[in-house]
Formats: structure tokens, C-alpha cells, sequence
């Protein structure tokens, strides 16, 4: 009768022999990686667009791989599927704030968002580090499986990210700097709350935090430029004690958040969103679910990493059920059409000033019901002279309709457009103009009374009480 630990020693070296080492094995991961390169006929099937391994006695290419010695693991995991999405994108979400990682090498995920603001993957990545080159190989790669699959290469106008520099240069390593940086605004807002506690009066601090959170909401860059210009004449201004607290906050402020890392408002880039919380969410889900926190032997990690591609792939299949499809315009919910029913039946005073293609309106926003010349000059020439004529310009929206059946493709500044790439004012003069219909169920909730949560009530038989 074998003892116990006889038993364990046995299980230890048969688990040596079945599955191999958990130390890892450059020369089984280049094999492995050689084995996966060609391109499948199936779509969602799991292929190695790139890999790059250095050993110890191959020669570096690159200043920051001398800084570290030792053998260097770089792969990005994508389908035909996954880069079929990715080149349809016009901006890249990439993040290295929520970690991920497999026996200490990082595992990075990078991808875009739809017109429903739901993240879609372009692959997995694998890399000994997380610097300028790794970024580097992560994007490059997606280039390299555009080429892979006959696409153009990609020419993407905006970067979301938190502030890391590895990540900003490696993206500009190869796409170029003719994009926008757009820095990750719940990041941003993350930060400057843990900064501004700072403050001695917690009252000051607390109306700093709401002029940055207006400042956020500015609808262009040259909004955002002369909005942050009067935030700092406005504190200057009144700061004349010269707290010290309030003074470093205004430093700290402008250095970081105006000169180095501005791109955290929400009119830098129409359609694109302003945080990475999509791309968190997903990171967060492979997280929980444990996948890589246990020490997985080389071809476990392998066949686990080429499944999660595999099932992102299947997801974003048309023929999946509840499919996670690339959502090509915003989809209208039930509640925006409630909310856009009852709007187009206000009695505003809404200015149209028309041209060929297109119609401009300039619409009162909460509870004024008209807009004078004088505003609307104002508004126009944005001759503010102070951060609160700044915030004041926000009882007017400026709305673009486009004509006939391309109303879809309208344009408003009002915050919720930018959040969602569609709001009430654009699908309630579409519905003023009869370019569509709204569902009769968009009007069964009275003027001025908000949709309940969740499915509305099915029809009770006549004469019984609803």
C-alpha cells in the first residue's frame, strides 16, 4: 500500500510527464507559435496574427530591450472575425491600469467600441512587459493581420487610454500623431479627486470639482480651450489670499490635465467614446472568472487563450444567438423615443437656419422656452468672458438635421449625444419633420412623466382596470 507521499511524488512527476513544466519553454511557445500562423478558413477559429521571441544570446533591436536581459516573449492571438471588426474601426481602446496576468507576463487586450458603446476585441496579446515596444508589436500586429486578410491597413483617428506613455508612443510608433488622444475620463476624474482632497475648505474644493466636471462637457476643442482659460482666470481670481493648497491643486491641474494629458472632454471626437470602461468591463470579466490567475503549464495557457479568442469570435457571429453584433448606428431605445415623442410636442421656440444638404436649429435647453438674438450671438461668436458665461452657454444646443432618410447621421452637442451618439433632440425633429415614426408604445406615458423601468405591461381586456 503506496503511502501518501509516494502518492503526491507520483502525481507530481505524471503531471510532469502529461502536461510538461510550468517554467516556461521559449523554443515550445516558437513551435507552437510557427503551427498557428496560417490563416484559417474558419472564421472565428484562433490564429497567431505575430510573434516575436528573443533568447538571451540573440542580438537586441532596441535600446529598452538592453535595459532588461533575458529572454523576451512577444504574441498577439487574433480570428479572421476579430480583425474583419477591427477594420471597420475608426479608434482603439487600450488600458494597462486593469491588469491582467499569466506567471507574471501581462496579458493585454486592445479593441474598439461600436455605436452601442460595446466593446468588441481585436485579439489577445502576450508580452514579457509592458513598454513602448510591446505596444509597439500589440499594434503593429493588427497590421499585420489586416495584411493577413487582404484588408487595408488601418488609419485610426483616436486613441483611448489612461496616461501611459508606453502606450501613447507605441501607438504613434505606428499609426503616426495625426490621431486624438483622448485620456480615459473616469481615470482623469479618478486622479484629480484623490488630488483635490487636498484643499483646505472642502466647500472650494467641492465647486473646483464642478467647474471640472463643466469644463468636461466642452462640445469642441476651441470650446474646451477658452472654457479652460477662463477656469484658471476664475480661481486665480478668486484665490486672492493665495491658499497654498488651492494654488498647488492649480498647478498640479494645469500642468497635467491642460498641458500634458487634455484630450478628457467629450468634444474631442464625435462617436468615440470618452472613458475605457467598456474595455475595463471585459478585462474585469476575465479577471473574476479566475482564468489566468492559476499557474497554467505553456499548451494549457495556449489552448485557453486561443478559446477566449475563439468564443469573442463566435459571439460576433450573425448566425449566434443574442449575438454580439458590430452595431453600425446607434440602436433607439423605447425610452429615447418616449423621451423624443414627448419632446417634439414642447411648444419651444426652436431657431432653423437652412442650407442644401442640412437644416441647423438652435434649440432652448431645460426650462427656457426661447433663446434671445443676444444669447444666440453670444452663443455663436462664444464671446464668454468669465467661466460662468461659459456654463451658461448650455441652455442652447446646436443641432445639424440632416435631411430625409440620413437623420440617422445628425449631429447635436448636447452632452447626451456625446454619450450615446444619438439623444432626444435629434429623434424628436425627425419625428416633428415625419422622417419616422415612433412606436405606438412610445406614447402610451403621459406629457412630462418618465418611462417606468423595464417591459411595459401587457394589454388587460377591455373594460378592466389597467
Amino acid at each position: 500500500m503506496p503511502t501518501l507521499i509516494q502518492i503526491k511524488n507520483y502525481l507530481v512527476q505524471y503531471k510532469k510527464k502529461k502536461y510538461g513544466l510550468h517554467k516556461i519553454s521559449l523554443g515550445e511557445l516558437e513551435q507552437w507559435c510557427e503551427g498557428n500562423v496560417e490563416v484559417p478558413i474558419d472564421e472565428n477559429k484562433a490564429f497567431v496574427a505575430s510573434y516575436k521571441i528573443l533568447y538571451d544570446n540573440e542580438e537586441y533591436e532596441d535600446d529598452e530591450d538592453i535595459e532588461e536581459d533575458g529572454n523576451k516573449l512577444r504574441i498577439f492571438i487574433s480570428s479572421v472575425r476579430l480583425l474583419n471588426i477591427a477594420s471597420m474601426s475608426s479608434h482603439f481602446h487600450a488600458d494597462a491600469t486593469y491588469k491582467l496576468v499569466w506567471q507574471g507576463f501581462p496579458v493585454l487586450i486592445v479593441g474598439t467600441t461600436d455605436f452601442n458603446k460595446a466593446f468588441h476585441p481585436f485579439g489577445l496579446a502576450v508580452c514579457s512587459n509592458e513598454k513602448t515596444k510591446d505596444f509597439e508589436f500589440i499594434f503593429n500586429s493588427i497590421q499585420v493581420g489586416m495584411q493577413k486578410i487582404n484588408k487595408d491597413l488601418l488609419k485610426p483617428t483616436a486613441l483611448i487610454s489612461d496616461a501611459a506613455g508606453a502606450i501613447k508612443n507605441g501607438f504613434t510608433n505606428i499609426f503616426g500623431s495625426s490621431y486624438n488622444q483622448i485620456m480615459c475620463w473616469a481615470h482623469m476624474k479618478r486622479k484629480v479627486n484623490n488630488r483635490v482632497c487636498q484643499i483646505d475648505d472642502k466647500h472650494i474644493a467641492k465647486e473646483i470639482i464642478e467647474d471640472i466636471e463643466m469644463l468636461q462637457l466642452s462640445n469642441s476643442t476651441e470650446v474646451f480651450k477658452l472654457a479652460s482659460t477662463l477656469f484658471i482666470k476664475k480661481w486665480n481670481m478668486n484665490n486672492k489670499q493665495k491658499n497654498e493648497s488651492i494654488l498647488d491643486f492649480m498647478n498640479y491641474f494645469h500642468n497635467e490635465w491642460l498641458k500634458t494629458n487634455d484630450g478628457w472632454y467629450e468634444g474631442i471626437q464625435v462617436y468615440t467614446p470618452s472613458t475605457n470602461n467598456a474595455l475595463e468591463a471585459t478585462n474585469r470579466t476575465i479577471k473574476d472568472d479566475g482564468t489566468f490567475r492559476e499557474r497554467h503549464i505553456l499548451s494549457r495557457f495556449l489552448t485557453i487563450a486561443s478559446n477566449i479568442v475563439n468564443n469573442w469570435s463566435i459571439e460576433r457571429d450573425i448566425t449566434s444567438i443574442n449575438g454580439k453584433i458590430f452595431a453600425t448606428e446607434p440602436t433607439i431605445s423605447l425610452e429615447l423615443w418616449t423621451l423624443s415623442y414627448q419632446w417634439a410636442k414642447s411648444t419651444k421656440d426652436i431657431i432653423c437656419i437652412s442650407n442644401d444638404s442640412s437644416k441647423i436649429y438652435y434649440i432652448p435647453a431645460r426650462d427656457l422656452q426661447s433663446i434671445s438674438q443676444a444669447s444666440l450671438n453670444k452663443y455663436k461668436n462664444k464671446t464668454w468672458s468669465t467661466f460662468n458665461q461659459f456654463t451658461k452657454s448650455f441652455d442652447i444646443w446646436c443641432m445639424e438635421m440632416d435631411n430625409g432618410s440620413d437623420w440617422r447621421k445628425s449631429k447635436c452637442n448636447c452632452p447626451g449625444f456625446f454619450k450615446n451618439y444619438i439623444c432626444k433632440h435629434v429623434v424628436g425633429m425627425a419625428i416633428r419633420l415625419k422622417y419616422c415614426k415612433p412606436p405606438p408604445s412610445a406614447k402610451t406615458v403621459p406629457i412630462g412623466e418618465k418611462r417606468k423601468r423595464g417591459r411595459p405591461a401587457k394589454a388587460k381586456p377591455a373594460l378592466l382596470v389597467q
